[in-house]
């Protein structure tokens, strides 16, 4: 019976570890190679863009990151009690988000 026991333990604990812990909303790939920026460096469309979306933002930080399709801006701010990130391609398009 102990032997059962142990190998039904074994069995629930491998599997637990097997399963992919991949955010679910987030919306994007993130290299995190990002190199922090004033808000004077980053694009007036990515500004204009992101004050429309979030305009009770607080404690905007900004990163400038390279990826394979290009410069992405990533802002880092809080709205009310939560942390939020999100992206912009350099022309202000929006390209996701995700609770830190």
């Amino acid at each position: 019976m102990k032997k059962v026991f142990f190998a039904a333990l074994l069995l629930v604990s491998v599997a637990s570890y097997a399963v992919p812990f991949a955010p679910t909303h987030m919306t994007y790939k993130s290299s995190g190679d990002g190199k922090h920026i004033p808000v004077s460096q980053v694009p007036a469309a990515v500004l204009e863009s992101f004050n429309a979306r979030y305009p009770n933002a607080t404690n905007v930080q900004w990163e400038r990151e390279r990826e394979d399709n290009g410069v992405q801006y990533k802002a880092d701010f809080m709205i009310g009690n939560k942390r939020i990130e999100a992206r912009f391609a350099k022309d202000g398009t929006f390209l996701g988000q995700r609770r830190k």
